[in-house]
């Protein structure tokens, strides 16, 4: 699919490639390994009816892309009135790295926001723009019918608070936010730093799966090479390093990525964990059972396997894990004293 070969070296029989297209729907990467089907001979090509399921699904796909883009130039056209300025995070903005951006499958809109929560708030608000789920980092705008949004104040955090004041610092002094642009989008060294805190973040809480990877693997390949040494010098400083050697393993033994595009040596030990449960948790940890909720499960009942979840890390990012309660806690207590619970 991304191009390294043009056909399998054995005739994968129908059932392998079933296989491979429900995997591929578990990690969302339906639309970029639908690239795979049409590259391979005509005698490794997949059932007829597998295909045209296939194809439609990349379809709807693009379909989303392109929704998603309009969406895009109406925030910006919404931020100018409202005198505000952003930047797009994540998918919408990684898409533009991939070769097709419109066979990456989109989520959500992801704006971050320049300027103080309250006003924010209120300035979306009395626009007309509902908000909701409010918590430290982000909140929801009912902005459009058919696509979330999420307005961010921080475009991540961190549980333990002196790696979080770094990460936030680092987003203080390389924000691609500017003032003469209504909406803008990170550069590759912003975007090397903030989505491997996004995948830290996601991988403690419920999982992350090999989309995430493959979006790293196209910052990786975009970075300028003089920024490898001081991102990583970044990642190590937020208690990343080993976390950071564990994904270099994952895109170079899963997307064959050149050592001349590591930020450091790759942890084969770790980072074979890290496959794994990529590969076994689907996207976003989508397949493990450790994120159901039950019927009736109360509050306290969710906070402890929320952090049971977390804790099975312990062993691997202590100085991450460790704060996990503490920083649940605190997200309660400052959501109930302003009424956003």
């Amino acid at each position: 699919a991304m191009g390294r070969t043009s056909f399998f070296q054995k005739d994968p029989p129908p059932g392998d490639w079933q296989h491979l297209f429900n995997k591929a729907r578990q990690q969302s990467l339906v639309g970029v390994l639908n690239e795979a089907a049409h590259r391979v001979p005509e005698s490794q090509v997949p059932g007829e009816e597998l295909l045209k399921e296939w194809d439609e699904r990349t379809a709807k796909i693009g379909r989303i892309y392109n929704v998603h883009e309009q969406h895009v130039a109406e925030l910006e056209a919404l931020l100018g009135r409202l005198g505000l300025h952003g930047c797009i995070l994540k998918g919408t903005g990684l898409a533009h790295l991939y070769p097709h951006p419109e066979r990456r499958m989109c989520g959500d809109i992801d704006l971050w926001v320049a300027g103080n929560r309250d006003a924010i708030i209120k300035t979306f608000e009395d626009a007309g723009v509902p908000i909701y789920d409010i918590i430290y980092q982000e909140c929801k705008a009912g902005i459009f019918l058919d696509t979330e949004v999420e307005i961010h104040f921080h475009p991540s955090k961190m549980y333990n608070p002196f790696s979080n004041a770094r990460l936030q610092r680092f987003f203080e002094r390389n924000t691609p936010i500017r003032n003469d642009v209504t909406i803008t989008f990170p550069d590759a060294k912003f975007n090397a730093v903030f989505c491997m805190a996004h995948m830290f973040r996601h991988y403690l809480e419920g999982g992350i799966g090999m989309r995430q990877m493959m979006d790293y693997y196209y910052v990786l390949r975009s970075l300028d090479p003089a920024d490898r040494k001081p991102v990583m010098k970044t990642l190590k400083r937020l208690g990343m390093g080993r976390f950071t050697a564990s994904v270099m393993t994952c895109v170079q033994y899963n997307f064959g990525l050149e050592d001349e595009y590591l930020l450091c040596p790759p942890d084969k030990k770790h980072g074979a964990r890290l496959t794994n449960d990529a590969f076994n948790m689907g996207n976003f940890g989508v397949m493990d059972k450790r994120n159901y909720s039950h019927e009736g499960e109360t509050s306290w009942a969710k906070f402890r396997r929320k952090n049971h979840r977390v804790f099975s890390n312990l062993r691997y990012y202590p100085r991450e894990v460790i704060w996990s309660p503490f920083a649940r806690v605190s997200q309660f207590v400052w959501r109930k004293l302003k009424g956003y619970l």
